[in-house]
């Protein structure tokens, strides 16, 4: 006599089906917040870039000025003197308002070369929520400065992202 045989799926074939569409789908769940991640951070940096256009642009074209006077580009001083330790406090941890003293080297710097017109420190983005850095060095008597910037939502992370950097040589009037 024959036996006749079901043609049918096991139950361990089944747990192990379900077993793989399982890590399956939490494989591309887990695609989801990575992909929501990266997207923050391109965002983040896009304003951050945007940021230092805008602020640095004004800072070129008034150091880069064919009417700027050796006498004045010459005079000019790092600021803050310290570079960017000068956006730490005494414990080592940034200050909990860079933004104040970035602001004050942008205006110090255009009021320095003289430069009347320049615009005003940009927002940091629509919202407001980064927070600049700049740092100007500059050797007294030589004739390149250097311009450094970051921008930062947290305060804390100022000083680990990105820095934006150009130099200036100058292009202006020997007066001496």
């Amino acid at each position: 006599m024959k036996t006749r045989l079901r043609k049918a799926f096991t139950l361990m074939e089944v747990n192990l089906a379900i077993m793989i569409m399982a890590g399956g789908i939490l494989s591309i769940v887990s695609l989801y917040s990575l992909g929501y991640r990266e997207n923050r951070q391109s965002r983040e940096d896009v304003s951050g870039a945007a940021f230092a256009d805008a602020v640095i642009s004004p800072l070129v074209m008034a150091a880069s000025s064919t009417n700027l006077k050796w006498s004045v580009f010459k005079k000019i001083q790092s600021n803050p003197q310290n570079g960017w330790k000068g956006y730490l406090d005494s414990k080592g941890l940034t200050t909990s308002d860079p933004e104040s003293t970035a602001r004050s080297v942008y205006s110090a710097f255009l009021s320095k070369v003289g430069a009347s017109g320049a615009p005003s420190w940009p927002s940091g983005s629509k919202k407001g929520d980064l927070k600049g850095g700049l740092v100007i060095l500059h050797d007294e008597g030589s004739a390149v400065i250097r311009i450094g910037f970051r921008a930062a939502k947290n305060t804390g992370e100022l000083l680990s992202l990105p820095l934006y950097y150009t130099e200036v040589r100058f292009q202006g009037v020997q007066d001496e």
